[in-house]
């Protein structure tokens, strides 16, 4: 019996058949497709502030349009990523996209029709060799940086996160007897992602996710610097002023005319001095006889 309606199990995207179209291997990471989406209607904001508000690509007010899946840089478009996933060729079909924005405090309804026109296929992840791994996962990541300059934190750290995860098949690396350079150079790209993720992390408040992946990173880079700020700047937020004070410390003697380092571990190593002496107060005024 053919499938008429598939809903997401966290119920943010929903996908009802209009037209069911031809069986056919759906599209998968990597797979580049045709599709053409019509009837564009949003709750809760206007179609324009799907581009210009919400950094959409995919309903950016083109018809027809090409893209690759796993390529998405919102959440928008990633969504739609999981509704194209689960289509066949020539499969039309009526979408409806339900995501919870902090930017308007309430959910964001987008519906849509879209037809699958033609997919060109990739090869599964389990085929491709370390070296298309290690390129699809340093794209990825410069992708994420570029995302982060813009200060779009939480689509960088999806782009980092989704590097990591290719990264991650590769594991453990020994028994795949990789050339030297290539283990070398996934070896560093990893580091750079936990830390750039750190970095997104530290940007929304996360701050225990924050340490977390600054440690993964500092347990195989002891003198990394940014690992060791961004840590310091963890701990910090997080009142944790003796480990906030050691990280900043360590990046300041790594670093000495990091101007911004110097002046968050002064502001720091301040709050530490001023708290341990109320502490020497306190502890006098309980043994005063």
């Amino acid at each position: 019996m053919l499938l008429q309606t598939w809903k997401s199990v966290d119920n943010v995207v929903q996908k009802e058949i209009m037209n069911p179209g031809s069986f056919s291997k759906k599209p998968t990471e990597c797979a580049t497709c045709e599709v053409i989406i019509e009837d564009i209607d949003v709750i809760n904001a206007s179609v324009q502030d799907l581009k210009t508000k919400f950094n959409s690509e995919i309903l950016n007010g083109i018809d027809r349009k090409t893209l690759i899946i796993g390529e998405a840089n919102c959440e928008i478009d990633r969504q739609i990523e999981r509704a194209i996933k689960m289509m066949m060729v020539s499969e039309k079909s009526l979408v409806t996209i339900s995501i919870f924005l902090k930017e308007i405090d309430d959910h964001l309804v987008i519906k849509f029709e879209i037809s699958l026109i033609e997919v060109q296929p990739f090869k599964p992840i389990w085929e491709w060799t370390p070296e298309n791994k290690y390129l699809t996962a340093l794209k990825y990541k410069e992708t994420g940086v570029s995302l982060f300059k813009e200060n779009r934190f939480v689509d960088g750290f999806y782009r980092f996160s989704k590097a990591c995860k290719i990264l991650i098949t590769l594991e453990p690396i020994p028994d795949l007897e990789l050339d030297t350079k290539l283990e070398s150079k996934i070896n560093n790209l990893r580091l750079v992602l936990y830390n750039n993720m750190a970095g997104c992390q530290l940007n929304c408040k996360n701050y225990e996710h924050t340490i977390s992946l600054c440690t993964k990173v500092l347990n195989k880079e002891g003198n990394n610097v940014k690992a060791l700020y961004r840590r310091g700047m963890a701990h910090g937020n997080l009142r944790d002023l003796d480990n906030a004070v050691a990280d900043l410390k360590n990046a300041t003697n790594l670093e000495p005319h990091n101007q911004i380092i110097k002046e968050q571990f002064l502001i720091y190593n301040k709050k530490w001095q001023e708290a341990n002496k109320r502490f020497e107060e306190m502890v006098k005024r309980m043994f005063k006889t």
